[in-house]
């Protein structure tokens, strides 16, 4: 009874070795949180992930959105570093930003914001933003 024990025993740990090491091999998607670094271009945007730079695919439905110094998630897509997309935003590093919140309920939920700000030309700005 023993040898067979030892035996079954040593059956699930081979299927273990050979499961962790499949698994260790799979490309599953990652989100990651970065800092885009320049005011994208078309479908190319730079992010700097983890201290590195990436060039990543904007969307088209973000291309208004998203901005120089806009923090935003990035999926790598395939998993292994091949295929870097934006999927959205969640704020800015510029000094200047406004949320706009709905206290008339008093529940004080956070409805919208505005994370950038731009001059007459339409450059990016962080001057004062003066509501009368």
């Amino acid at each position: 009874m023993k040898l067979l024990n030892d035996l079954q025993k040593g059956i699930i740990d081979t299927v273990d070795v050979v499961v962790d090491s499949k698994v260790s091999r799979l490309n599953i998607p990652q989100t990651y949180v970065g800092v885009v670094v320049q005011d994208p271009e078309g479908y190319k945007c730079i992010v700097e992930i983890n201290k590195v730079e990436r060039t990543c695919t904007l969307p088209e439905h973000l291309h208004n959105w998203i901005s120089k110094d806009d923090i935003v998630y990035v999926q790598d897509a395939m998993g292994n570093g091949q295929e870097w997309v934006v999927t959205g935003s969640s704020g800015s590093t510029r000094k200047q930003t406004m949320v706009i919140s709905n206290n008339q309920e008093g529940k004080g939920d956070l409805v919208s914001g505005v994370t950038k700000f731009a001059d007459d030309n339409g450059n990016l700005t962080d001057n004062d933003l003066v509501i009368n």
